[in-house]
């Protein structure tokens, strides 16, 4: 089991150390220890918290589904993903690419840049 940290969502653009140009083979690096699902608790700048599942695919797709405690109210978003062996980068649609920086330990994920969300496996 696998912990699981990281900086993602709190942060948007940046540079994606993954990036390939036109002229790659559209190869993705994915860290298979990240592949599966995770979940961890949001806490908002004024204080609202949201449940929040994320999976990482091992074809390099993804999903992300938030349900917050105040008004029950829920976002989920499908996208890509890569990463190295310490940033992932995350494709929600067509928005820019979001990155972020992680550590795995134990059964956990931790997410950092201000902001520090555990998540779980599940």
């Amino acid at each position: 089991m696998l912990t699981f940290a990281f900086t993602l969502f709190a942060c948007s653009g940046g540079d994606d150390d993954n990036s390939n140009d036109d002229n790659s083979n559209n190869q993705v690096s994915i860290n298979e220890d990240l592949v599966g699902a995770w979940t961890g608790t949001i806490i908002a700048t004024g204080g609202d918290t949201a449940d929040q599942t994320l999976t990482f695919n091992s074809n390099g797709t993804c999903s992300v589904y938030n349900l917050w405690s105040s008004d029950g109210e829920t976002y989920s978003a499908s996208g890509t993903w890569s990463s190295t062996s310490s940033t992932l980068t995350v494709r929600w649609g067509d928005e820019e690419p979001e990155s972020a920086n992680y550590e795995l330990s134990n059964n956990n994920n931790t997410r950092s840049n201000g902001v520090i969300i555990i998540y779980t496996r599940i």
